[in-house]
């Protein structure tokens, strides 16, 4: 995805309005109008002084996961590790031998 300063390029899409895509269009514009900008991936740029995600870009997303449509498809790919962090650090399989030397 190609950016031009602190703005996040965006792409205009028709789809059906009687399909998935369709049906949650708005909560997918609400989505991407509270997406960071690349120069502040950790601020909201539409609502002043709230850190991302917010509650705004939170409920879309629910809107959209809600739809049965996946969030990540409408995310850039930069900003999945802030919405998904790993739960826990890799550890040893249960049952798995450690090598002690």
């Amino acid at each position: 995805m190609e950016t031009k300063g602190d703005i996040r390029a965006v792409e205009g899409l028709l789809v059906a309005a009687d399909s998935p895509a369709g049906r949650a269009a708005a909560a997918i514009n609400d989505l991407t109008m509270h997406l960071p900008t690349p120069a502040e991936p950790g601020v909201c740029p539409t609502c002043v002084g709230r850190f991302w995600p917010c509650r705004y870009f939170d409920d879309a997303a629910y809107r959209v996961h809600t739809a049965r449509l996946r969030v990540g498809d409408v995310v850039p790919l930069g900003l999945h590790p802030r919405l998904w962090p790993p739960a826990t650090p890799p550890g040893p399989s249960p049952g798995e031998e450690h090598d002690h030397g």
